[in-house]
């Protein structure tokens, strides 16, 4: 049981003193980072009972969920914490507490009860046998659970649609934006020149860490950021479509490996802007997740056409001259589109919450220097873009 770690204990009152104080905070962000640090130690109770992959895919959604936090943060009012103060705070703390307390007495019942023994015990055998996979997690969900997994990438399309409905001022369709002539810079034969080229009139050089770095303000910029995030968002893509790869037998996945491209993603974003997302990843999010959607029905549909059950997978497995014993079961097909919808929710989400809210706020500050007077104005410069960027 729990209580018979130490470790696990401390790691418990951790979770809970940092839930009490999230539901006193009065700043927005602590209480969102003092909820973040339960995530984090489910992360850590997973891993000391055995579950490695739970424990990453907790992880990286833990993480991206804080991004998506602060982003959505950036539209709310300023001062709103000022205007709407929180009202019956010690009210809510009792509320929370004996919510937490009962909710640990029923954890603490429930698994001393039970006296049969958990059908758990035999899915490893299940896993192996029925799904030819050794992690009983990702069959679980992508063969044994592939109902439930196909309805759930299907919320997180309607999600990503929801999202960016409610931001886009005009349309959702196409890439995020791009720097112009940027296609003709990285080509191949530029590339071999590129310690031939001159430095810019103002003293720098054209050659920067992230292609869009140049796009934000001095202020805003940072060259370690820029460094670190050059440095390991090709490493972190591979090691991504590793997870995916690897997650029928090993901690992985196309869920844990998509978040892990989301997170590069991530990174560039931050790092760069709107613009660096675009020279990123240049394709339209929207045929990103209809693209996986159509892998994972299409891998419920063909079995159907051999007179099998939906969603029904085949496995393959031959030795080859070269490669050796390789194996192949139809279910990586489906994951593969989990890997797909995933990267594609993440890539809408930045483009709506963080893009397109970055562009908002752009119109927003050429409009009020349109109406203050002659005199109080600077001159800023204008990047270009390419044709229907926005």
């Amino acid at each position: 049981m729990l209580w018979d770690h130490p470790a696990q204990i401390v790691i418990a009152v951790l979770m809970g003193v940092a839930a009490v104080s999230a539901a006193r905070a009065a700043h927005r962000m602590t209480a969102v980072l003092l909820a973040g640090v339960t995530g984090y130690g489910m992360v850590a109770l997973f891993a000391m009972h055995g579950s490695p992959d739970i424990a990453l895919t907790q992880a990286l959604v833990e993480t991206l969920t804080l991004v998506v936090f602060v982003l959505v943060f950036r539209r709310l009012p300023k001062k709103i914490a000022q205007r709407n103060k929180p009202s019956h705070r010690t009210v809510r703390l009792v509320i929370a507490s004996l919510v937490g307390i009962v909710m640990a007495i029923v954890g603490v019942v429930v698994l001393g009860a039970r006296s049969d023994d958990p059908v758990s015990l035999a899915m490893p055998e299940l896993a192996y046998e029925e799904g030819h996979g050794r992690n009983v997690v990702n069959v679980l969900l992508v063969d044994i659970r592939a109902w439930d997994t196909m309805l759930e990438i299907s919320v997180l399309v309607v999600v990503a649609t929801g999202i960016a409905s409610l931001l886009f001022l005009d349309s959702r369709a196409g890439s995020a934006p791009r720097l112009a002539g940027i296609r003709e810079r990285r080509s191949w034969s530029s590339r071999r020149k590129v310690g031939a080229e001159p430095s810019r009139g103002d003293g720098g050089t054209q050659q920067t860490w992230l292609v869009a770095g140049r796009t934000l303000s001095a202020e805003n910029r940072s060259i370690m950021v820029e460094v670190v995030v050059r440095l390991l968002f090709h490493p972190a893509i591979l090691v991504s479509i590793y997870l995916l790869l690897a997650g029928h037998n090993d901690p992985g996945g196309g869920f844990a490996g998509g978040l892990l491209a989301g997170l590069a993603l991530v990174a560039r974003y931050l790092a760069g802007g709107r613009y660096e997302l675009g020279e990123a990843l240049p394709v339209d999010a929207g045929k990103v997740l209809g693209v996986g959607l159509i892998l994972a029905v299409g891998t419920a549909l063909v079995p159907l056409l051999f007179g099998q059950e939906a969603l029904e997978s085949t496995y393959w497995a031959a030795e080859l001259p070269v490669l050796g014993y390789v194996s192949f079961t139809t279910s990586m097909i489906f994951d593969v589109g989990v890997y797909l919808v995933v990267i594609g929710l993440v890539l809408d989400v930045l483009r709506s919450l963080g893009g397109e809210v970055d562009r908002h706020a752009e119109i927003a500050a050429d409009r009020d220097r349109e109406t203050r007077p002659t005199g109080l104005e600077t001159d800023t410069e204008n990047l270009p873009t390419e044709e229907g960027a926005r």
